[in-house]
């Protein structure tokens, strides 16, 4: 099999294949030929060779000049990142190691809140000792109640750390699943058609969603204003399932005690958006799966998927 790679990232390092991976690959896969590529030009010049592909996005126009190629491979979780048709005997495949990094993040980012650390920071130059200020919003993890909205693989893993802090944890659903064995007897997993009754619960809700149109505002300003005032929202799915407008309301009028982003309806997100203005509302730019380590994760997984699909085609 030839294997063409052809993954770059103009701004993050981590999110381009190297040579050092490169190798690694090559190691894991002695029979087959692995070739990375480092410019559009020549990796298109060469697909007429390529059996399987590895890339952020592959073009539609693109299938007429690989007549060999069986399998696309991307490192993106989200579906929606490109979408082709493809022509009979192609498959296409989607990370699905993002969990591990991402919980970290969604984990730092609620410590970031419950823990003062976030107010802290905001408040170092224009309090001398805010030990007072403080003291009115910090709280725990432990026993607090985590909402996560789109309980997948991502979502999952953001709870099995969260049951290490003591977290109770509502998974919701588009069908209904068996717990994981890491639940706790209070624990549970609801469909969408409960939200509402687990958003009146909620101290975190975390959305984990997919950009689809179903998806889109899910969050909106109903459901925003019958949270706890003492609540915070992450989003680290997709930036269509909040009602960003509702979003800066709610936080503007103290409905909501913050907010931490990391995808956007716009992205990037633009200057004069509201949301870099808004009290208690935090950013990231599309940044929580970023790991020095996420190429490495990524070659596991593609491997992992190499030994199912090599039994099937033989």
């Amino acid at each position: 099999m030839n294997i063409h790679i052809w993954i770059q990232h103009k701004n993050v390092s981590a999110f381009s294949f190297n040579d050092v991976n490169t190798e690694r690959l090559k190691k894991l896969l002695p029979e087959n030929t692995v070739r990375n590529y480092k410019d559009s030009g020549s990796f298109k010049k060469d697909l007429k060779f390529a059996d399987i592909v590895l890339i952020w996005v592959f073009k539609q126009e693109w299938f007429g000049l690989a007549p060999n190629l069986k399998w696309l491979a991307t490192p993106a979780a989200g579906k929606d990142f490109f979408k082709v048709t493809l022509p009979e005997g192609v498959v296409k495949t989607h990370g699905s190691f993002h969990g591990i990094i991402i919980a970290e993040t969604v984990i730092g980012m609620m410590l970031s809140f419950s823990r003062g650390i976030q107010k802290s920071y905001e408040l170092k130059d224009k309090i001398l000792w805010p030990d007072r200020e403080l003291s009115l919003t910090m709280n725990t993890l432990r026993g607090s109640q985590l909402v996560i909205i789109g309980f997948g693989s991502i979502g999952q893993h953001i709870a099995k750390l969260a049951k290490v802090f003591g977290m109770k944890v509502t998974g919701v659903k588009k069908s209904m699943i068996d717990k994981p064995v890491f639940f706790d007897y209070d624990d549970k997993i609801i469909l969408h058609s409960k939200l509402d009754d687990a958003l009146v619960e909620a101290d975190h809700v975390v959305l984990v969603l997919p950009g689809e149109e179903n998806t889109t505002n899910i969050i909106n300003e109903k459901r925003l204003k019958i949270m706890k005032k003492t609540a915070c929202i992450y989003n680290v799915g997709r930036g269509n399932a909040i009602d960003e407008e509702a979003l800066v309301k709610s936080l503007k009028s103290g409905n909501l005690k913050g907010a931490f982003l990391d995808v956007f309806k716009q992205e990037p997100l633009p200057y004069d958006s509201p949301l870099r203005i808004s009290p208690n509302l935090h950013i990231m730019p599309h940044a929580s799966a970023i790991s020095p380590n996420y190429m490495d994760l990524f070659i596991d997984d593609f491997i992992e998927k190499y030994k199912v699909w090599i039994t099937k085609n033989g």
